[in-house]
């Protein structure tokens, strides 16, 4: 498991509310930054959060959370910390703060498709498939091949209601790209109900 794995398929059965693409107020006390001392002890965020998704991997997110506000108690900008808690609070379906520390993952490290697409299963989970594409999107423009994002980002667009080309543009890359047999029976499943894309006449 990678520091910032999560991306996975999930019980989408959680309801939330107040959950917006906006920026939320941050969480009242979650954890403090170094106050006097300006250096950031990265080294320290970096083994706090080692030791951290060690605990989610048991499934036990108590000590992940305690391993993480460490972490970010030691550098307030350690993005990888900020996105495994927002993992943690994910699974306790604390989907507010999860959305939080996503965003703030997403702003710290610009470049990383996780963080964004981790936030689509938020807007999932909370059923807001227009937000939770719009996330996949941009997830999939850092990392346009990787199938879990893919995977995301198709099976969003179906529970929307989606039947278009794209979607089959998307099935089609699922069935050549991913390596879990479970989404690729899935994808082929649908292929077979989705229209291909149009194709232009030739012009003689």
């Amino acid at each position: 498991m990678k520091l910032l794995k999560f991306v996975s398929l999930v019980a989408l059965s959680i309801a939330i509310t107040g959950c917006t693409a906006n920026k939320p107020a941050a969480p009242q006390a979650q954890y403090q930054t170094v106050g006097k001392d300006p250096r950031r002890d990265s080294d320290t965020a970096r083994a706090e959060n080692v030791k951290a998704v060690d605990a989610i991997e048991k499934g036990d997110y108590t000590a992940a959370e305690t391993h993480l506000k460490s972490a970010l108690t030691a550098d307030i900008m350690f993005g990888p910390a900020h996105n495994n808690l927002g993992k943690v609070y994910y699974h306790q379906n604390k989907l507010y703060l999860a959305a939080w520390e996503f965003e703030y993952a997403a702003k710290v490290m610009p470049f990383q498709a996780e963080p964004k697409s981790n936030m689509g299963l938020v807007f999932e989970a909370a059923g807001k498939l227009d937000q939770a594409v719009t996330q996949y999107t941009e997830a999939l423009k850092l990392e346009p091949e990787n199938p879990e994002l893919i995977g995301n980002d198709v099976r969003a667009r179906i529970r929307r209601g989606d039947n278009d080309a794209e979607v089959h543009r998307l099935l089609e890359k699922v069935v050549m790209l991913d390596t879990r047999p479970e989404w690729v029976d899935w994808a082929r499943k649908h292929l077979a109900i989705t229209p291909p894309p149009a194709t232009t006449p030739l012009v003689k």
